[in-house]
């Protein structure tokens, strides 16, 4: 039986766990450590929220979400950071629940929606997410400032 349940500080080492499994998947370094998450999540005001996902009590992966605002909109809406099953829980209808889930939350907080990003070489989680009836935006580009670029520009900062 699927359960869907609001993390807590305890679960900590387990999200680290599948995290780092998620980024083994996504091809993609990892540094995430249990302090960053309990720091960042599970303090006095939090930056991201997650759903840890259980099958028959076995954990079979999680969702991390924060709120995001659209100007265009004018209202706030989800944004998933990541959405993660199991392999041996695929096909199980999981991602559908845990997005299922994530739109309820949307809908009973008259957001305007809930958005994501994915790999362009994962067109499995591309058909899948088209299914369902979301929107691929092919006129956006993401951009990423981090590191050395990032610390550069703060730099010429007045």
């Amino acid at each position: 039986m699927l359960s869907i349940r609001q993390a807590s500080a305890s679960d900590a080492a387990l999200l680290v766990q599948l995290i780092h499994e998620f980024a083994e998947f996504e091809r993609l370094p990892v540094r995430v450590r249990e302090g960053d998450l309990l720091r960042d999540g599970f303090g006095p005001q939090p930056k991201f929220h997650m759903l840890i996902v259980e099958w028959d009590g076995a954990p079979t992966g999680y969702a991390m979400f924060f709120e995001c605002y659209s100007s265009f909109e004018g209202s706030a809406a989800i944004y998933l950071e990541d959405i993660y099953v199991r392999p041996a829980y695929r096909g199980k209808g999981i991602g559908k629940a845990v997005l299922a889930h994530l739109a309820a939350m949307a809908v009973k907080q008259n957001l305007c929606g809930v958005r994501w990003q994915v790999l362009d070489w994962n067109t499995p989680a591309i058909d899948f997410y088209q299914k369902l009836g979301a929107e691929m935006w092919a006129d956006r580009r993401v951009f990423s400032l981090h590191g050395e670029a990032m610390a550069r520009l703060a730099e010429s900062a007045a």
